[in-house]
């Protein structure tokens, strides 16, 4: 789930800097702060949005540098457990397929893509179903449930189990078939 957050902090802006415009600089520094990073409770900060900077800073001592405090959004993910998500996959092993769910990429395991007895062909890199003859590879687009979220630690980003063995899962085009 993506979301919108408001949130409020002091940005340093050092002598190098003192000459280019406020907000610019502003947000080089946040978006060096947080975007790209995993905040516990808040998610992956994908973008830092909509800045207010207040223009008069302050100074401390044996710091040359100004601290000025700013509001401003924040665009974040968050996987949610029970949400169904659409994505392509982006990787086909013998354990189960990778989906891009946008910033991050989730699992399905083999066990979980469909009720059939399914094969891994290793020399096309594809997965199929025995009994069906339904096959999924690199570049399907699929629905997939989020089953479970592993915690994700400052270096890792969480681990995200997917199902598509539920009615209107799976890839879209077994779903329109249906």
């Amino acid at each position: 789930m993506y979301k919108l957050i408001k949130a409020r902090s002091v940005v340093r802006i050092p002598p190098s800097e003192f000459g280019k415009p406020l907000e610019e600089v502003s947000i080089n520094e946040l978006r060096q702060q947080y975007q790209e990073k995993l905040i516990k409770d808040l998610g992956l900060v994908l973008a830092i949005l909509d800045i207010k900077v207040n223009e008069e800073g302050v100074l401390v001592f044996g710091d040359g540098a100004t601290y000025h405090e700013v509001e401003f959004n924040m665009l974040t993910y968050v996987p949610v457990p029970q949400e169904v998500v659409e994505g392509e996959v982006v990787q086909v092993d013998n354990y189960g397929v990778f989906v891009n769910l946008g910033p991050v990429d989730g699992l399905v395991h083999i066990s979980q893509i469909t009720d059939d007895n399914l094969k891994f062909d290793n020399t096309r890199g594809v997965i199929f179903a025995e009994k069906s003859k339904k096959v999924i590879q690199k570049g399907d687009k699929v629905r997939a449930r989020v089953i479970s979220i592993a915690s994700a630690t400052s270096s890792r980003l969480p681990r995200i189990a997917l199902t598509m063995r539920q009615p209107y899962l799976g890839k879209l085009e077994w779903i329109k078939k249906q």
